[in-house]
């Protein structure tokens, strides 16, 4: 799990996994609905892009990966 806050008034964590239960489950063990955190768009298939002179293939091992992005208002 990748957590980040952008400036402004929203903080966002983005979940990555094999499939769409194993992103569900992650969600709630680590409690971001109490934590007010919303899906921003459906799981689903990403493609994944670096900046230059980052290798993404040996990073993701050229796993099959999903994902989903979930939002909340800064506190």
């Amino acid at each position: 799990m990748t957590r980040h806050q952008q400036h402004g008034d929203e903080e966002f964590v983005t979940i990555v996994g094999g499939d769409a239960e194993e992103i569900s489950r992650t969600f709630r063990e680590q409690g971001l609905a109490e934590q007010d955190y919303s899906i921003v768009h459906r799981i689903g298939r990403h493609r994944f892009e670096l900046a230059p002179g980052q290798d993404l293939h040996s990073l993701l091992d050229g796993r099959a990966l999903v994902a989903a992005t979930y939002t909340r208002r800064a506190r």
